[in-house]
């Protein structure tokens, strides 16, 4: 099919549906392979979505800290090791609650976040002493070469005009700072499951715009001037359900011995993985 927006990625406009609910599809271009969401929400409907997106109930707030925790020691295990600038200034956009940044800032950085949701800001100012924006990073107008590291774990997959964000990450990011990205692989699953993903509904639709495979996260991190780019497993969430979280435990530690094993040739597909790439 055809659609009016060609790919970010390549300019094609040849798509293939594979995954639909609703007036909602997930297309995937057939040059790059890039699977986008169309039509889209509005960028007013999103911010709209996402300002209440955080609940402020203690107990939804521990499961959250408690699911995210082995990615958060991951990515800042990795922060530390990959740091080549000197310097300890970090941005996390879409920082939640701000249990990165926390753990940051117990281990020595200057930290600062951007959320949209109140709750979210409010929670990492008033627990932690955080600064944190509550506008898109494009409209804060943040001197050049201002961060070490700048980070979006999840974030990635719902923004609405990728490259734009991450051109203006590049300019705000120190010459040889890097930014990490944690972000889902749903499509193969999708292609897996079948008919049954349309119940399950693992874009979380329509909030998810778009679904990266290695490939394409790479071509869009080389479009917007990064380079040293790579990808890895990088952890494996807890969810609170226990079913999900066996999965999640299961997947997670297969995948990230495939990746050790074949030195980082194997992204078990399906998997969320997260990059890291330089200026």
């Amino acid at each position: 099919m055809q659609k009016t927006n060609p790919c970010i990625l390549c300019d094609t406009i040849e798509f293939s549906t594979i995954h639909q609910k609703d007036q909602w599809r997930y297309l995937r271009c057939l040059n790059c392979k890039l699977v986008s969401l169309y039509p889209r929400p509005t960028p007013q409907m999103l911010m709209e979505y996402y300002r209440d997106y955080l609940s402020d109930k203690p107990e939804d707030i521990s499961k959250w800290e408690a699911m995210t925790k082995p990615i958060i020691a991951k990515s800042a295990d990795l922060i530390n090791s990959r740091s080549r600038t000197g310097g300890k200034k970090i941005l996390d956009i879409g920082c939640g609650y701000g249990f990165l940044l926390k753990e940051m800032k117990a281990r020595g950085w200057d930290v600062q976040g951007l959320e949209v949701s109140q709750t979210g800001r409010e929670y990492a100012q008033r627990n932690w002493n955080i600064p944190v924006y509550s506008k898109p990073l494009e409209n804060l107008g943040l001197p050049a070469n201002t961060f070490d590291v700048v980070t979006l774990l999840y974030v990635i997959e719902h923004v609405f005009n990728p490259l734009s964000l991450l051109n203006e990450i590049n300019r705000v990011l120190k010459q040889e700072g890097f930014v990490l990205l944690r972000w889902p692989h749903t499509t193969p699953v999708v292609k897996i499951l079948g008919p049954l993903s349309k119940k399950l509904d693992l874009y979380h639709t329509p909030y998810h715009l778009y679904d990266f495979s290695p490939r394409t996260i790479g071509m869009i991190l080389s479009k917007t001037s990064f380079k040293s780019v790579q990808t890895m497993i990088g952890g494996h969430t807890r969810p609170a359900d226990r079913l999900s979280r066996w999965s999640s435990i299961l997947f997670g530690q297969l995948s990230d011995v495939l990746f050790r094993l074949s030195r980082g040739k194997i992204l078990l597909p399906g998997i969320s993985k997260t990059t890291v790439a330089f200026k």
